[in-house]
């Protein structure tokens, strides 16, 4: 993994054929295009790095506030009933009125400033729920802070493309295109799971809460 600062290095030495780190206003612009680079990437495909699991016990809640960071679902959630999982689909909300009072299923309500809900309907009692989801970015705020994308070499040729851009050099076009590689390259990689193999579904045998 690289850091902030490696990453402006990077783009320096293609830039203004420097390997230092810029300085001033430059570095200010672009520690900014480099975190713009990471939402850009996190906007456009679901990466694993952004993927987290929210566990919770509910007991009869049908409202359960979501994590802070909750960007969207990645999966449908899912309650650990008695010795199985049961898989509530995410709907539209508005889809519910065509949708039987005792079905399983949610939706997700709220927005970045107020915070998001998850509605469970006919949700079962006392159990756990697992919801896996996309979180935001961290953001890189510091020269030391890594990047959090697998392949930084995405970011370095973000901000090339940013600059370049900026001066009006045509360029750009080969930057954006090597960058658009970058994420082409990352998309692919989260097609296989574990060791290389083509991703599954992987079965829980016991309940993580317990």
């Amino acid at each position: 993994m690289q850091t902030l600062s490696q990453i402006l290095t990077n783009a320096n030495a293609t830039l203004d054929l420097e390997a230092t780190l810029p300085t001033g206003d430059e570095l200010t612009l672009r520690t900014n295009y480099a975190n713009q680079a990471v939402y850009d990437a996190s906007a456009t495909i679901q990466l694993s790095e952004f993927k987290n699991e929210y566990l919770v016990g509910i007991s009869t809640n049908i409202t359960v506030p979501l994590p802070a960071n909750f960007r969207e679902l990645q999966e449908h959630p899912q309650l650990w009933v008695n010795t199985y999982w049961e898989t509530y689909p995410e709907v539209e909300a508005e889809e519910k009125y065509q949708l039987s009072s005792g079905a399983a299923y949610c939706y997700v309500m709220g927005n970045p400033q107020g915070g998001y809900n998850l509605i469970l309907n006919n949700p079962v009692a006392n159990a756990t729920l697992s919801v896996i989801y996309q979180r935001y970015p961290s953001g890189m705020a510091t020269l030391t802070d890594k990047c959090e994308l697998s392949d930084p070499t995405f970011v370095t040729r973000k901000i090339e493309s940013y600059v370049l851009y900026a001066r009006g050099d045509d360029k750009f076009q080969i930057a954006e295109q090597r960058a658009q590689a970058s994420l082409l390259n990352m998309a692919g990689r989260e097609m296989k799971g574990s060791g290389g193999q083509g991703k599954d579904t992987p079965s829980r045998i016991s309940n993580p809460l317990s």
